[in-house]
């Protein structure tokens, strides 16, 4: 059995796995954003529960967040509570057993790699259309990476204004600070931004895929906007990476018309040759995070290729 939480800004979900990869148990909270004892009791509470019906177990936690490699302390998420704090070690002591901690979208790429749409790939490039962007990359079962804390996002440090511009949008300042990601435009959230700034309304992201399908001219310019956006940043990432399989996670991994124009625009500008899709609809898309965290401890047990 092995015990794993998938922790965002809006909810924690607990999940106990068999080694078959069943979900034998699953619970579900709000986030005490600003509160870590309140954060603290929650985790512990759903792990004690556990304990009393399937034993002790290691935890393994997936984060919509980065760690810094040496101290082990939360460096970005949006939950204040544990920002700058040790999260793995101090949970450990608290609850008393071995605990591991990934970014979410790493555990994403894991939990695809391992069973998921990508099973058996050597080199996996996951990535995220959710809210906004984010990517995991996964090599011969290891996470790839390590220096900073920080890797797979490939929303944040490229400008699109200049093909913004191109096609009539004005960008609009990242929540990392800087002006012109991806991250902004490439998401739900930035299907939405296309949509109002060009038509001056604010219909949802489902919506405007469901007027796509309905040959809506409307919807039609915004999802190839949206898509000439996506693609040619994450070709720059094939084109680097050179992955066996691109998994998509997030609300929008469910809109598989969607992500198979975004595969046919990226095998397009890549420069290498892609005869079948690559960019696919995640097999875990809603519960990847999850499922990656239940990975962990099995995945730093593996002996490292190379």
């Amino acid at each position: 059995m092995q015990y794993a939480f998938d922790i965002g800004g809006s909810n924690i979900e607990f999940g106990v796995f068999d080694a078959n990869g069943a979900m034998m148990l699953h619970r579900k909270a709000s986030t005490p954003r600003d509160d870590r004892d309140a954060f603290v009791k929650i985790l512990a509470s759903f792990v004690h529960e556990a304990d009393e019906q399937y034993g002790r177990c290691d935890v393994g936690i997936s984060l919509a967040g980065g760690m810094d490699p040496q101290s082990g302390s939360v460096i970005s998420a949006n939950i204040p509570a544990i920002k700058d704090w040790p999260l793995a070690a101090e949970l450990s002591a608290i609850l008393d057993r071995p605990v591991l901690v990934e970014n979410d979208a790493d555990c994403f790429a894991l939990a695809e790699a391992t069973t998921g749409a990508a099973q058996n790939a050597r080199t996996v490039f996951a990535i995220i259309l959710g809210t906004g962007v984010g990517g995991g990359i996964v090599f011969d079962g290891q996470f790839v990476g390590g220096n900073s804390g920080i890797r797979g996002e490939w929303g944040h440090g490229n400008d699109v204004t200049g093909s913004l511009v191109k096609h009539g949008l004005s960008a609009v300042a990242c929540g990392c600070g800087r002006t012109g990601c991806l991250d902004s435009w490439g998401g739900a959230r930035g299907l939405e931004r296309i949509y109002a700034q060009l038509h001056d309304q604010a219909p949802a992201s489902h919506d405007i895929t469901t007027a796509w399908l309905a040959r809506d001219d409307k919807a039609a310019r915004v999802i190839g906007i949206y898509c000439d956006l996506v693609a040619r940043e994450l070709a720059l990432m094939v084109n680097v990476l050179d992955p066996d399989c691109v998994p998509v996670g997030g609300g929008l991994a469910s809109e598989t018309a969607l992500i198979a124009e975004i595969d046919t625009r990226v095998r397009k500008h890549a420069l290498g040759r892609y005869d079948g899709p690559l960019v696919v609809p995640g097999a875990h898309a809603r519960d990847g995070g999850l499922r990656g965290a239940a990975l962990l401890h099995q995945m730093t047990a593996r002996p490292k290729s190379g």
